[in-house]
C-alpha cells in the first residue's frame, strides 16, 4: 500500500502497544481527552466494554454528504468472495447482514472552509474525539468505526487512537486523507480479519443518524436524522444521490432488531 495512503486498523493488541508507545514518546494528548479522563473514565469504559462486538455496527462519521457517500458505496459493494474473501465478485453484497450507521455532523461548518490553522487544527481533533464518542453512544452499538470526512483522518484519527488505547476500546478505526481510497475494501478486509461479519445473508441496512451537540454530559447527544433540523433540500439530495441508503433508512427506522 502506498505510502500517502494513511489508514488506521487497530486491533486489541495494537491497541495495548500503541498506548504504550505514545507514553514512550510522549504523545500529546489534547486537553479534552485528558479532562475526559479525570472526569469521566468510568462511563468510557463501560462505553468501551459493550463495543467492538460482531452484532454491532459499521459507523460512518463525518460531513453528511460524505457519509452517505460511503454508505451508498458500501450498500452495493461486491468486491469479494464472501465465503472465501477472494477479491471476486459473487453476486453478494460483501456487507450483507450488516447495519451501516451514518453519524452525520450538521452542527459544524462545512470542513473544507477551515484551512487547518492552529485552532483549526485543534477543531478537528477535539471534533474526531467527539465523534468517536458519539460512534460508543449505546443507541449506536458501533464495531468498526470509518471516518468519512478527510480532514477529521489526517488531524484526528491519532486522537481517537489515544482515546480507545487508554480506555480499553476494541473497535478497530479506519481512515484516509485520499478520498479514492477503498474505505469499504479496508473495511471488509479488517471485519475479516477480526471475525466481525453477522453473516447474516439479507442485504445490509443504513440508518441514518445526527450528532445535536453535548448532551447532559461531556459527550456528544445522538438522534435519529430529523429532516426539519436540517436544510431542506438535504433530503431530496440524498434521494438522489444515495438511493439506496435513503429508502433502506426510511423502510427500517422504525423496525426493531438487528440494530435497526
Amino acid at each position: 500500500m502506498r505510502l500517502k495512503y494513511l489508514v488506521f486498523i487497530i486491533s486489541a493488541l495494537t491497541l495495548f502497544f500503541s498506548c504504550a508507545r505514545r507514553v514512550e514518546t510522549g504523545y500529546d494528548s489534547i486537553d479534552y481527552v485528558d479532562r475526559l479522563m479525570s472526569e469521566s473514565y468510568p462511563s468510557l469504559q463501560m462505553m468501551a466494554a459493550q463495543a467492538g462486538k460482531p452484532d454491532g455496527t459499521i459507523v460512518l462519521v463525518g460531513e453528511p454528504m460524505r457519509c452517505v457517500a460511503v454508505s451508498e458505496k458500501m450498500m452495493g459493494f461486491d468486491e469479494f468472495d464472501n465465503v472465501d474473501a477472494k477479491p471476486v465478485k459473487d453476486g453478494l453484497p460483501d456487507f450483507a447482514g450488516e447495519t451501516l450507521v451514518s453519524l452525520m455532523d450538521f452542527v459544524n461548518p462545512p470542513y473544507d472552509s477551515l484551512h487547518l490553522t492552529s485552532a483549526d487544527s485543534l477543531f478537528f481533533r477535539e471534533l474526531a474525539v467527539k465523534s468517536a464518542l458519539a460512534a460508543l453512544d449505546t443507541s449506536v452499538n458501533c464495531k468498526v468505526l470509518v471516518i468519512c470526512s478527510p480532514q477529521l483522518a489526517v488531524k484526528g484519527t491519532e486522537d481517537i487512537i489515544d482515546l480507545f488505547g487508554k480506555i480499553g476500546c476494541d473497535v478497530p478505526v479506519i481512515s484516509s486523507v485520499d478520498t479514492t481510497f477503498s474505505l469499504p475494501g479496508a473495511c471488509f478486509k479488517v471485519m475479516r480479519e477480526r471475525n466481525l461479519f453477522t453473516h447474516d445473508i439479507v442485504y445490509p441496512v443504513a440508518r441514518l443518524m445526527m450528532t445535536v451537540g453535548n448532551g447532559t454530559s461531556a459527550f456528544p447527544a445522538v438522534a435519529t436524522f430529523d429532516e426539519s433540523l436540517v436544510p431542506e433540500s438535504f433530503a431530496d439530495t440524498v434521494g438522489v444521490f444515495a438511493p439506496y441508503t435513503y429508502v433502506s433508512h426510511v423502510q427500517n427506522k422504525h423496525i426493531s432488531g438487528r440494530n435497526r
